[in-house]
């Protein structure tokens, strides 16, 4: 039945010829269709997806041409840009990723004049500051985007990316001794500190053209010792070496890593998308055979390695997370790794690895996305502690400024809460944490009008689904407000509560916020994720649309007056939430968004997002992947909302054709008379901009159009 009906609305679909609300720029279609499990999926704007041709490139110029000219006409983009400017300008300094190497201390900061951040140095928190460099050493359409100092404190690699772009990252290393900058230049990308000093893995592919496929047994790697003769570089990773390690699929990348100086063993990673890695291990320069110490079964997240003893982040039977212990000297079964931490009823968030001290682990247990709680662990004793520091905030993250002693930078924050930073020491507590001579923690108009209300939400099957409001004080609830909700649900990440200084702004303008913490995430654990995850996928929208529905029930705002706004995989999140109930929205702000997922696995970036979404390939994901697909859920004659699409040219995860096809869908369909733009980003990738003030033109323009297209008064 559920076949049927999808052929029919195909039919349906394409047969009608619905006529614009706006003069937009011409699409053509064409007569193009796959044909999935005895399922024929038309596919009219294929020729979309070729964007080397012209024909291609002049219809996205066309339709930027379009989109800037509504968007050069709203009243309130320059009163919002000016509103920035003013709000940036409270903040004396913008000081982050502070390191620490030997007395010196590392930082960016990026002063309320600067379009782009710097890199400085001082000798101790009193000493003179100096400038390590900024973006001219790269280029003038360059932004630097991060740094980091090697095991052995020699070196620091200083990243930066051409433009908003990411796959452009170009590296440069500094000797931190003589305070210059060394003349190796990289024919391919950096990967990663290997053993020994001054050694370094890099990887090169035959292109690195966003727009074009590369398999992952393409890829080789390469070891290179900083101040030799590149030529000199050998080959320490390729298919030709190991074929037997590849992925045969491509929904597998495998790479090198190495983990501490005092680790005896290098390793190889097998992964995708999924928090779920192969890691193969051998000895240091042994040449031996590689051989495997996890597999994808076993369900490890992440490791930390502190000399030959690695710590898991483990999930399987603990979904909140646990954590175990192995001596790589006297490897056994992850099944009988030695337990350090069991799991906990709130679950452990650990994205990107755990921080680590010179002797302490950093666990972070977060609740709904909105309170953290943190715990360490005493790398030397395996003893688990709750942190010695005051949480008294939504957030308090601890950074670890390296790993040769145990001090940690302490930012506490929440959602109206502006991040404050003092530093300790875990191992041995300061009486007092200190604060930085050199930043001043700003202090926000606006604060003290606002209110935050956790609540959880009835969704459409029962569920309770977390949901944070944030708004003015006194607000009338009298549905005349404009909302704003915002969600991602995927991959099993959070929408944690941070200080967001445009938040402010808005609920001072009246707006109401609401950040949905929908199934995908992981506010609730593995648990929480697995159920917004392929064939459960539709939980995601259908929270975000019972989040509408709650907040119109309570008269904090009304369909009129409501927008949604997800970015990347929130795309699937906002393209299925207004095309399932296109009544309850008044706008949507799918931004870099995927929007055609049937599609997806044949992008560039598609094999390895898989293990998340799945493949049309398999019956079961096949329909999973067509009731994601927005795209194919557009049904002519339908009043759909305005609609603010946007794409990065250069965007390395979600080509340019996906939102291009989603917004010629839309705009041959609709009747509401609610314009749908699509902007173009040239100069972008995945939603960075060239520097702070294009950012801001770019977000004032955003919200101008969500503004007129809310019913927005002032």
């Amino acid at each position: 039945m559920i076949r049927q009906l999808f052929f029919i609305a195909i039919l349906l679909f394409w047969g009608h010829n619905i006529k614009a609300q706006f003069n937009y720029p011409p699409t053509k279609t064409v007569d193009s269709s796959d044909s999935w499990h005895n399922i024929i999926v038309k596919n009219p704007y294929r020729w979309l997806e070729n964007l080397e041709s012209d024909e291609t490139k002049n219809w996205f110029k066309a339709q930027n041409d379009f989109t800037n000219g509504i968007l050069n006409k709203l009243p309130l983009a320059d009163e919002l840009y000016k509103d920035l400017l003013l709000f940036d300008s409270i903040k004396t300094d913008n000081i982050a990723s502070i390191q620490q190497v030997g007395n010196t201390l590392f930082y960016f900061n990026q002063k309320p004049g600067d379009a782009k951040q710097k890199l400085y140095k001082r000798n101790g928190e009193n000493g003179k500051e100096e400038l390590v460099t900024d973006h001219s050493r790269w280029g003038s359409n360059y932004n630097i985007s991060w740094f980091s100092a090697d095991y052995y404190q020699k070196y620091l690699v200083i990243s930066a990316g051409e433009g908003g772009k990411e796959i452009s990252d170009v590296v440069k290393f500094y000797d931190i001794a003589t305070g210059k900058f060394l003349n190796d230049s990289l024919p391919g990308i950096f990967v990663g500190f290997a053993p020994g000093e001054g050694n370094i893995f890099y990887g090169q592919q035959p292109t690195q053209d966003v727009h074009t496929m590369v398999q992952d047994k393409d890829r080789i790697y390469k070891i290179h010792h900083l101040g030799a003769d590149i030529l000199q570089d050998k080959v320490f990773l390729s298919y030709k070496l190991y074929p037997q390690l590849y992925a045969p699929d491509n929904t597998k990348s495998l790479w090198p890593a190495w983990f501490d100086k005092d680790c005896n063993y290098e390793m190889l990673l097998l992964g995708s998308v999924s928090p779920y890695k192969e890691y193969y291990y051998r000895q240091i320069n042994s040449g031996t055979p590689w051989k495997k110490l996890i597999g994808a079964e076993d369900e490890i997240q992440q490791i930390n390695i502190l000399g030959n003893k690695m710590y898991m982040v483990c999930k399987k039977n603990a979904p909140n997370g646990k954590i175990l212990m192995m001596d790589l000297d006297h490897p056994v079964s992850v099944a009988n790794a030695k337990l350090i931490a069991a799991e906990k009823e709130i679950p452990l968030q650990c994205y990107d690895g755990l921080l680590q001290t010179k002797n302490y682990l950093i666990l972070p247990y977060m609740k709904n996305g909105i309170q953290l709680f943190n715990y360490t662990v005493d790398m030397r004793t395996g003893k688990f502690s709750k942190i010695p520091f005051l949480e008294n905030t939504n957030l308090m993250n601890i950074t670890p400024f390296n790993q040769s002693n145990d001090e940690v930078l302490i930012e506490r924050s929440g959602w109206v809460t502006p991040a404050t930073l003092s530093y300790s020491s875990i191992d041995k507590p300061f009486a007092k944490e200190k604060t930085f001579s050199f930043h001043t923690n700003p202090k926000y108009p606006y604060t003290n009008e606002m209110v935050v209300e956790e609540v959880e939400i009835t969704s459409h099957d029962g569920v309770m689904v977390p949901v944070s409001i944030i708004h003015k004080k006194g607000i009338q609830l009298n549905g005349e407000n404009t909302g704003y909700v915002y969600g991602y649900g995927a991959y099993g990440m959070s929408s944690a509560s941070v200080f967001v200084a445009n938040y402010q702004l808005l609920a001072h303008k009246g707006i109401v916020i609401a950040i949905a913490h929908v199934r995908g995430g992981g506010e609730k654990g593995e648990n929480w994720h697995l159920a917004g995850f392929k064939q459960t996928k539709p939980n995601t929208w259908k929270d975000l649309n019972s989040t509408a529905e709650y907040l119109i029930s309570k008269g904090y705002t009304s369909a009129k007056h409501l927008v949604c706004h997800g970015i990347s995989a929130g795309g699937i999140l906002v393209g299925r939430a207004v095309t399932e109930r296109p009544d309850l929205w008044a706008c949507a702000v799918p931004q870099v968004g995927c929007l055609n997922m049937v599609r997806q696995e044949f992008s560039p970036n598609g094999p390895g997002n898989i293990p998340e979404f799945g493949t049309v390939k398999n019956i079961n994901e096949f329909f999973a992947l067509m009731e994601m697909d927005a795209t194919l859920h557009v049904q002519p004659g339908t009043k759909y909302p305005a609609m603010f699409i946007t794409t990065g040219w250069n965007d390395p995860r979600v080509i340019s054709w996906q939102p291009a096809k989603f917004a010629a869908t839309v705009q041959n369909a609709s009747t509401s008379g609610k314009a749908v733009l699509l902007e173009v980003d040239y100069n972008a990738g995945h939603g960075d901009s060239e520097d702070k003030f294009a950012g801001f033109k770019k977000w004032a323009r955003k919200w101008a159009f969500i503004l007129e297209q809310t019913g927005f008064k002032k």
